[in-house]
């Protein structure tokens, strides 16, 4: 009992758990949750496991997206000396360090820029597909 209360006093044992995100071409920025946390390549340290929200776009000097924007719902599933009742021999009793890491990677498509006509004619085909849809006379 002793040895359990000054291993958990000392202070020795820890996990670190981080997040590797890296992205090809590199330097997007990335936002967690959606906060801003930096840009790739990037170690990003969390608490808790769970879900996380995940977008990832790369902007050029003047500010428009270079890149399409990528939105990832990341599952950060907990090993199994997290998981109840062994969390508390990792945390507290194990006197050395562990890391947990958790790698991502995203391959960045390059943004295709359409002229202003383009965008007009596809904003008058859609709109002349949903006039025709209102006034069918089908019953779907």
């Amino acid at each position: 009992m002793c040895i359990c209360v000054a291993l958990a006093s000392s202070g020795l044992a820890c996990v670190r758990r981080t997040l590797t995100i890296k992205t090809d071409p590199p330097g997007a920025q990335v936002f967690i949750d959606d906060d801003l946390v930096g840009e790739t390549p990037l170690d990003y340290e969390f608490t808790y496991y769970g879900t996380r929200k995940i977008v990832i776009e790369k902007r050029d000097a003047d500010g428009k997206l270079e890149y399409e924007r990528e939105t990832v719902f990341a599952r950060i599933g907990a090993p199994y000396y997290e998981r109840f009742p062994l969390d508390f021999v990792s945390e507290v009793l194990v006197p050395i360090d562990i890391h947990d890491n958790h790698q991502l990677r995203f391959q960045l498509r390059k943004k295709k820029f359409r002229s202003m006509d383009e965008v007009k004619e596809g904003l008058v085909r859609n709109a002349e597909e949903l006039r025709a849809k209102a006034y069918s006379t089908e019953i779907r």
